[in-house]
């Protein structure tokens, strides 16, 4: 008798492992056709979005390294004394957009590529695009974040009233990595 339930239970364990779907490891925020010229780092796996269950919404905004660098923003915010920030997937995909753009042009700058504003309605931020800080050459977050502190206006920004942001990041053929935050409400 009870190898029948042992059987059973073994065949459905089995049955569930074939048809389970593969879940890939971590991926890498990369442009479609900028893969070969733009490498984007790996990291862990991400927080599920709480915002939309869309898949091409989630495709950056869950992306690991994104996902901390929204961490850290909250984590400065709070020693300030200041509300935490939605991430949000539109401003998400504006910022990575830029940080593709220059790893791929080498243009560093707030005005190419049409500008913030311009990028947030490109890909269809709902709210009012507030500002934009970026950086070239920093080796990892904490010192991208301690950049951005170290420069006026750059933390206005970082530390203003903004409700929602949007980070990305790209290394360009040449190791240098560009950072941008895009703030909203």
């Amino acid at each position: 008798m009870t190898r029948f339930p042992l059987a059973l239970l073994l065949t459905f364990v089995l049955a569930s492992a074939v048809w389970a779907e593969p879940k890939p490891e971590a991926e890498t925020p990369q442009k479609e056709e900028d893969t070969k010229k733009v490498e984007v780092k790996e990291a862990d796996d991400a927080q599920k979005s709480e915002k939309t269950d869309e898949p091409d919404k989630k495709f950056l905004h869950d992306h690991p390294t994104l996902v901390k660098m929204w961490k850290h923003s909250n984590e400065i915010r709070a020693r300030y004394q200041l509300h935490a920030q939605r991430i949000s997937p539109e401003l998400t995909k504006a910022a990575q957009d830029h940080a593709w753009y220059m790893a791929r042009t080498g243009q560093f700058s707030h005005s190419v590529n049409g500008g913030f504003v311009a990028r947030a309605r490109r890909h269809k931020y709902p709210g009012s695009p507030y500002g934009e800080i970026i950086l070239y050459g920093a080796g990892n977050i904490s010192e991208t974040f301690n950049g951005w502190l170290n420069s006026p206006g750059h933390r206005a920004i970082l530390l203003s009233g903004a409700r929602e942001v949007g980070y990305g990041y790209a290394i360009d053929r040449n190791g240098r990595t560009y950072w941008v935050g895009v703030f909203g409400n």
